[in-house]
């Protein structure tokens, strides 16, 4: 059931589906009488046909984008920021990604288009200070990509002669992030050829008012045969202004646009160069020496070097080098090779930098979890009075997209009607698969046949049309040649075009002979050597493989090869998308204001399909979410915001119903509905968001208020309390000047009576770090010592030294024997420290203690009960599987002048003890006992000590014998 048509009013109906009558005349009069009162956009359906109106229009301010803002599609008239808003809402609700394809003849305002639908799209997505830089530099990307990849033709001023595919990028939020652009079938052989009346890339025409020119060489484009068939661009000095100003707000720095500019400089001296036969078959360069040494200094170059490199080529056959020099005709078409692998290379670069500009941050992986918007500006279809190989590349990428169209609204539809048992039969449609079968089919395709053909080397294009007719003559959409020129017939959706096969060859090869590279790659100028850096590591890595390489049947991927996986990348990206269409209309082919040819627009209207557009989506359902997603989006229509429902058949049903929507129907796991349904639906959903809207409005207001009615009470308080505290120190102020003026009148007094003041009592010096460390080890360890020094402070332990540094310990045990050890508390941590002599320095270990009391060296198994113990246990045991043992304790320093033990421990006990013979030490038995004595001094009676232990060797092992132990009269505890 279709919606009910509304009456005609000619020139006011923006939908062409709601026309009463439909048929090509009345869709070709309601778009005329619209485009007479500057309505260039129309609707049909969901599709949008904007009409190139050649001029200005006033109605892109900022005030019609605040139209287009989050509303429904019906509620303002039809415009290209109504699919920019679309497309981006549509993203942040449903979190897919979107993409917009724009496609028309040449000249029909694609580029146009797709500019102004990024520029909405950023409007929408309030990105913030970091977006809007990466905003910027979208949108002056355009300028750019324009200079170097559009050119002028006789259909178009502005002609697109590349595909480009631009990805913007955002995140959860719905703020762009970063970009990406896709440059897709750039027209290289443009640079070298044009046909009559068409200009090369508008850069180099903008070149030449640069105010470098004249240092490029570069004086009229008159003298450079590959910019001399027209005299040159109007405005080109603010053209390249713009240009140089795109440069920079995107990021190119000043060295990397000198490059630049060089290398286009090159390339228009390149075309300069001529030949001549220095013998039969052998060519020669002809020109002056100096333009081969400007050509060879812009790139950086040896400039022997590029005339041998231009001259001829060298192949390695077998591991054998094998040197042909170029005929004149040959030289001419590797100079041209040259020049275009230049500017193509120079081209891909460029657009590879911009995208590392634009997506600062981004990788492969964090891509995956953002959103994108995808925008299709591609050259339109062309059809000249002779058409190359170029339009047919050209020509088969709009089939290609014209398939996507078709299989996006007509054969997905139909798919779909019949998956879910819907009845689709009112619903046919133009397929026109069987052609593009015919150009990629395999291994019989034109394509094919083509690439095939030019490995042949006596191959010529009349063979190429030979192996055509023989292979399609029966074919419905191809049409051989009734007479003997080398051209065939290709009937396009848009209508028949013959092409001629002359040039196809050479065209198709786009050979750089190896010479060329390697040249390049050796470049002193870092933009040549990078644009053909990864070619030449390329062929490297492939030799490598396979040892020695054979270049005599090595070839470079034909143009048409690159074309047909450029195409599959594009159509396999645009399919994982959500797609939106405009359909650019031209009304006229002399591109002039006010001027709408109704042959040439309908021609236009019968091979785009929008008579069958417009009845397929009057007739059909475009429509098709599934239950949840359904639910999802519409249910509170029927349930209310918080309820919980199952998503059904009943239940959809049952919402449609509420909503007062006729004419849908239900599938097994999809509703469908039409356009305008979807429309009454969102409107009655607006009211929800409006009512929340308001009601967040009102909820905000009373939080603000609130908020403010704090913080204003608050602001009271804290002023009270200001003011209460200027009142007590001006209390105090005043109490202290009373007391000062008290105090000067008692110095005056007390100086009247002649009583002296008592002088100030100086501070004590500042105590330095290492003291003050000294003072708080002290105070840590004096627990530990209360529990030990009862036990052993007078009997003066020999190997306990108290509380010295690491340095003094090493000190001390310098002079000793191997083996010498110390027990000594640590300056910069809790606990102590064992330190002893081996033969090269000095070696430290912690002693830890747990909250058992026991003590452990760090990093050994054997725990004991006390520091004696511990130290007796290791002057019988290894310490480490080095053999480290203890064997004599260091004793205390002796002072040279008094000859007396000085304690070092003094601080632990309050200082200063030097006793010569230790008082004894008290008992707890019954019976009175002789005060211990000291140990005994080593050595014999004569007290000779013992021969010392070599300084050069480790104690020996303990299965030799153990050393002696120092146990005689020692405390245990």
């Amino acid at each position: 059931m279709a919606r009910p048509p509304k009456p005609w009013l000619k020139g006011q109906v923006d939908d062409l589906v709601s026309l009463p009558q439909l048929d090509d005349s009345i869709l070709l009069l309601e778009l005329k009488e619209r485009y007479k009162l500057k309505k260039i956009y129309t609707y049909v359906g969901d599709i949008l046909v904007a009409v190139n109106p050649f001029e200005n229009l006033p109605i892109y301010g900022r005030e019609i984008q605040s139209k287009y803002h989050d509303s429904v599609k019906s509620s303002n008239t039809p415009h290209i920021y109504a699919i920019a808003d679309q497309a981006y809402f549509t993203m942040v609700r449903n979190g897919r990604n979107q993409c917009a394809v724009i496609s028309g003849e040449s000249g029909a305002g694609k580029t146009e288009s797709a500019k102004l639908l990024m520029r909405h799209i950023i409007h929408l997505c309030h990105s913030g200070s970091e977006g809007h830089d990466i905003e910027q530099r979208v949108i002056e990307v355009n300028p750019l990509l324009e200079a170097f990849g559009n050119a002028a033709t006789r259909m178009n001023h502005n002609s697109s002669r590349f595909g480009k595919y631009t990805e913007l990028d955002f995140n959860s939020s719905g703020s762009v992030v970063g970009a990406l652009i896709s440059q897709y079938l750039l027209e290289k052989s443009r640079v070298v050829k044009q046909n009559k009346g068409e200009n090369n890339f508008h850069i180099f025409y903008y070149l030449f008012s640069s105010p470098k020119a004249q240092s490029f060489g570069l004086s009229r484009s008159s003298d450079f045969p590959y910019v001399s068939s027209t005299p040159g661009i109007p405005q080109a000095a603010q053209m390249y202004a713009g240009v140089v100003k795109a440069l920079d707000t995107v990021g190119f720095s000043p060295s990397e646009q000198d490059n630049i500019l060089s290398v286009l400089a090159a390339i228009l001296h390149i075309g300069n160069i001529t030949y001549s036969e220095a013998r039969p078959d052998q060519a020669q360069v002809s020109s002056n020496p100096q333009l081969l040494g400007k050509v060879s200094s812009l790139l950086g170059l040896d400039s022997k070097e590029m005339q041998d490199a231009l001259t001829a080529t060298t192949t390695f056959t077998r591991g054998e080098a094998i040197r042909r020099t170029y005929t004149c005709e040959l030289a001419v078409i590797c100079r041209d090779a040259f020049a275009k692998a230049l500017y193509g290379r120079l081209f891909e670069w460029i657009v590879s930098h911009v995208n590392t500009l634009l997506a600062p941050g981004i990788t492969h992986s964090s891509k995956k979890n953002l959103l994108e918007i995808g925008i299709l500006d591609i050259f339109g279809f062309e059809h000249f009075d002779r058409n190359g190989f170029e339009q047919l590349c050209i020509n088969i990428a709009n089939e290609q997209l014209q398939n996507f169209f078709n299989e996006h609204i007509f054969q997905q539809e139909l798919e779909e009607y019949k998956k879910e048992g819907v009845d689709g039969s009112n619903i046919s449609f133009t397929n026109n698969q069987a052609l593009l079968d015919l150009v990629f089919g395999r291994p019989v395709g034109i394509m094919s046949i083509l690439d095939e053909e030019c490995r042949f080397p006596r191959a010529t294009d009349i063979t190429l049309i030979e192996k055509f007719k023989s292979s399609f003559s029966s074919h419905k959409d191809f049409t051989p040649a009734r007479t003997s020129e080398p051209c065939f017939t290709i009937s396009h959706y848009a209508g028949d075009v013959t092409y001629h096969s002359e040039g196809f060859l050479d065209r198709n090869k786009d050979e750089l002979p190896p010479d060329v590279i390697g040249l390049c790659v050796n470049s002193n100028v870092p933009l040549v050597h990078q644009m053909f850096t990864k070619e030449a590591e390329n062929d490297d890595s492939k030799s490598s493989s396979v040892g020695t390489i054979n270049t005599a049947r090595k070839r470079a991927p034909t143009v048409g090869y690159q074309f047909t996986n450029s195409l599959c990348d594009l159509v396999s990206k645009m399919q994982k998308c959500m797609a939106h269409f405009v359909r650019c209309i031209k009304p006229n082919f002399d591109q002039e204001p006010n001027n709408f040819v109704d042959e040439f627009v309908d021609r236009q209207l019968r091979y785009t399909g929008m008579l069958e557009t417009t009845r397929i989506r009057r007739e059909g359902f475009s429509f098709r979410p599934t239950f949840a997603d359904f639910m999802e989006r519409f249910g509170i229509l029927a349930y209310g915001p918080s309820a919980q429902v199952t998503a059904s058949a009943e239940t959809c049903r049952n919402v449609l119903t509420k909503s007062n929507v006729a004419g849908w129907l239900v599938g097994k796991s999809k509703v469908f509905l039409k356009y305008w349904q979807v429309e009454q639906l969102d409107k009655s959903i607006k009211l929800f968001h409006d009512n929340a809207k308001t009601i967040q409005k009102l909820s905000r207001g009373f939080c603000v208020r609130k908020f403010v009615r704090g913080v204003r009470e608050k602001r009271a308080q804290q002023i009270k309390q200001i003011r209460d505290f200027a009142d007590a120190v001006s209390r105090q102020l005043a109490q202290i000047s009373h007391r000062i003026s008290c105090q000067h009148a008692e110095d005056g007094r007390r100086f009247a009576a002649g009583i002296k003041l008592q002088p100030a009592v100086p501070p004590k010096p500042r105590k330095s770090e290492q003291e003050l460390k000294r003072e708080a080890t002290v105070s840590s360890v004096l627990p530990l010592w209360s529990e030990t020094a009862s036990l052993f402070i007078w009997e003066m332990l020999p190997w306990f030294h108290g509380i010295i540094s690491r340095q003094e310990a090493e000190r001390l045990l310098k002079p000793r024997f191997i083996g010498t050890f110390l027990v000594r508390v640590s300056e910069n941590r809790f606990g102590y420290t064992l330190s002893y002599r081996v033969s090269d320095r000095c070696r430290h270990y912690i002693i830890e203690q747990d909250t058992r009391g026991r003590y452990a060296l760090r990093g050994a198994d054997k725990v004991c009960n006390s520091l004696n113990e511990l130290v007796e246990w290791f002057t019988r045991h290894r310490i480490n599987p080095e053999g480290d043992m203890l064997r004599e304790p260091c004793g205390q320093e002796i002072n040279v002048i008094t000859g007396e033990m000085e304690c070092n421990y003094g601080e632990l006990v309050g200082g200063g003890y030097k006793p010569s013979v230790p008082p004894p030490r008290p008992t707890f038995s019954s019976s009175p006992a002789a005060p211990p004595s000291l140990p005994p001094k080593r050595g014999g009676a004569g007290g000779d000590a013992p021969p010392p232990v070599p300084r050069d060797r480790k104690p020996t092992n303990p299965s030799d014998g153990p050393p002696p132990i120092i146990r005689a009269n020692k405390p245990r505890f």
